[in-house]
């Protein structure tokens, strides 16, 4: 792939310009700026196929065990289904299953392998559910359904950004393509701005066509930030998976923010290799960073004996973080002060308008890009004028 970027960057330089070191520069620039949307594409599309496939495998493991098969017979009969066209993770699985490894230690070596954030989810509700004794099957099918929502989610938000892609992908070609168009249909033409001084009106053009689609890219096609709010969302719902296991209210803030610290580290190093060293980063970094060290700090106190009230109010004050972080910190003080009973719902429907609100605000922000979209098209049409007057000028 990269050898195939290579030769068409230094075929749009050649467009542009005849000498040897201009023609290098130039494809070098336009490779360094194909490259990354190319990369992106890929990975993006790779995520949305796991993340449908994920959608599948939730679904017949819900259907064998509401016909009455236990997790680990569930488990090896989609495996072994699988095992032919989904490649090493489930043939991974299937070994461990015959060497009669226990089921929580096959979702954490499968969930590795996949890499999902909800495959890593479920694995620690297996393993919740396996250290309290409770009914295996039955809390399964229950988490199944919060689970495929958060894929569904996920997948929502997936579509809006792949869609922009395509358009910042289709504007930010737009000006080779018209170059291209002008080269070959009238060679004539064109023919001064490859002698002389005509390299300098070449150049200027280049310039505007490449600051445009720079622009483009940046603001349509370069995926943002998953932000804190995604991440509070999985927090959520990974505590109700954890809550309606069996575990105590504590328990399941320690295990959801070890996992979810987990996750954020592993997010963080895809990003960092994915959008580059300058992209923004989740997990490790930024807002989501100052929830995830806040969340932690609660679960340092809990493993240092500190009564869950104690411990958790200190996200209650005006300093304890986001609205929703607040708003969910004292919606768990209460439940916990009170007792509660129906607290794994609460915290689903806490996740579930989190997930909605992130999706409606990413489409508020694409309606009021359509303005900020002005300028970088400016900039194009200035091109497309200085392209098709400068030959004629330089003739004259």
């Amino acid at each position: 792939m990269r050898i195939y970027v290579a030769l068409a960057s230094v075929g749009i330089a050649v467009l542009y310009f005849r000498q040897f070191v201009l023609i290098m520069g130039a494809a070098a620039v336009v490779y360094m700026l194909v490259l990354p949307i190319v990369g992106l594409r890929e990975e993006s599309r790779a995520r949305r196929k796991l993340r449908k496939d994920a959608l599948l495998w939730l679904e017949e493991l819900t259907i064998a065990l509401k016909a009455g098969k236990s997790l680990t017979t569930a488990t090896r009969d989609l495996a072994m289904e699988m095992d032919e066209g989904e490649g090493g993770a489930w043939r991974h699985c299937l070994g461990l299953i015959h060497l009669h490894y226990p089921i929580e230690l096959v979702y954490r070596a499968l969930a590795d392998r996949i890499g999902l954030p909800e495959w890593r989810s479920l694995s620690a509700l297996v393993g919740s559910a396996m250290d309290t004794g409770a009914n295996l099957p039955r809390v399964f099918i229950r988490s199944a359904e919060g689970l495929r929502e958060q894929l569904e989610s996920v997948e929502a938000l997936e579509s809006a950004l792949a869609s922009r892609r395509m358009e910042g992908c289709l504007l930010a070609a737009s000006p080779a393509v018209y170059t291209a168009f002008l080269r070959f249909a009238a060679p004539d033409y064109m023919a001064p701005l490859y002698v002389g001084s005509g390299w300098v009106a070449a150049l200027v053009v280049f310039a505007l066509q490449l600051s445009g689609s720079a622009l483009f890219f940046r603001m349509l096609i370069r995926e943002e930030s998953t932000g804190a709010d995604r991440g509070l969302a999985s927090f959520q719902e990974e505590m109700a998976m954890h809550i309606q296991a069996g575990l105590s209210l504590p328990e399941a803030w320690q295990r959801a923010v070890g996992s979810g610290m987990t996750e954020g580290r592993t997010m963080g190093a895809e990003e960092r290799n994915t959008k580059g060293a300058g992209a923004k980063e989740t997990g490790a970094h930024g807002t989501d960073a100052e929830m995830w060290e806040r969340l932690g700090y609660v679960s340092r106190q809990l493993a240092m004996g500190v009564p869950f009230a104690r411990a958790v109010s200190m996200l209650t004050g005006r300093n304890g973080g986001t609205s929703e972080l607040r708003r969910m910190a004292e919606m768990l003080e209460q439940n916990y002060q009170l007792g509660g009973n129906a607290l794994a719902t609460l915290l689903q429907t806490e996740a579930r308008e989190a997930r909605q609100r992130r999706l409606m605000n990413r489409r508020a922000k694409d309606a009021k890009r359509e303005t900020v979209l002005l300028f970088p098209m400016l900039l194009l049409l200035l091109s497309a004028l200085i392209l098709t007057a400068a030959p004629a000028l330089l003739s004259v």
